[in-house]
């Protein structure tokens, strides 16, 4: 590899589990590639619409009782949030002494996300927001990341590292195949482990595969492992990976698998998953 793939990484904050997790794996990839890191916090304006309405209320949790909601109230909360967030990235950045900058951003939460990440080169998200109806499988702004966000995309989940352990590549000889390998190898760490999961059915695929890899594998010194297992559906592709237990999972977006199995993977599976553009 001879130039840089990422230079930048963006990373949602929003103070929830699964951004906490997020902002860990993004300074620790920022500080691995000496990258910048972006923190983004957006004010929810549905939040803000809706205290607008005279018959919208608070609901609390634990006591069942309600309260009106109120605009001020909910804009100086925003506030409060943003300055947690603020603090969290410095927390984080400051010790690594990342190059790093902090937005805050109103709007629909998706949409400022995505347009705000379009000048970095990774977006780090985590697969749910404070949303407990979000809090299995993903979020809006995961999934609307996935299908209409145009930068790299990993999503994570609290109880995880993407920095540690084994990576793992879906490799079909595609070029989107080798866009993710190539960004795997940028990632990778000098201990780390490369794992290439063959998808393509052909018998002669896994030779064919080492061959095309060999030499950027071992420009890297990295121990690396191939499997192959002939594509059949989403979930015997979950049951391998967990089977081999490999960590972040790197998928090359418009692979030869169909964009259905990819859903249902990133879905299902448990570990961090990058989705390389």
């Amino acid at each position: 590899m001879t130039h840089r793939i990422i230079h930048s990484i963006a990373v949602a904050i929003d103070c929830s589990p699964h951004s906490k997790a997020s902002l860990e794996a993004a300074a620790e990839m920022a500080s691995r590639l000496k990258a910048e890191l972006i923190g983004i916090f957006v004010e929810d304006i549905n939040l803000l619409h809706m205290a607008g309405l005279p018959f919208a209320e608070e609901i609390r949790l634990y006591t069942a009782t309600t309260e009106k909601l109120d605009t001020a109230q909910l804009e100086r909360l925003l506030r409060h949030q943003a300055q947690q967030a603020r603090e969290m990235l410095e927390h984080i950045a400051q010790p690594r002494t990342l190059r790093h900058t902090f937005r805050v951003l109103r709007g629909l939460v998706p949409e400022q996300v995505m347009q705000a990440a379009l000048e970095a080169d990774m977006l780090v998200l985590g697969r749910s927001g404070r949303s407990p109806s979000c809090r299995k499988g993903l979020g809006s702004t995961a999934r609307s990341a996935l299908d209409k966000g145009s930068v790299n995309v990993m999503l994570m989940r609290p109880g995880v590292t993407a920095a540690e352990g084994p990576l793992l590549v879906l490799y079909d000889g595609s070029d989107a195949s080798k866009r993710a390998l190539a960004t795997a190898l940028e990632i990778a760490g000098p201990t780390s482990t490369l794992n290439l999961l063959i998808t393509d059915p052909a018998p002669e695929a896994m030779e064919r595969c080492k061959q095309e890899t060999d030499a950027v594998v071992r420009e890297k010194g990295l121990e690396t492992e191939y499997y192959h297992l002939p594509f059949t559906d989403s979930r015997q592709l979950v049951s391998f990976i967990r089977m081999i237990d490999s960590g972040l999972l790197i998928i090359g977006k418009g692979m030869n698998l169909p964009e259905e199995t990819v859903r249902e993977l990133i879905d299902t599976i448990d570990y961090p998953v990058l989705v390389v553009r």
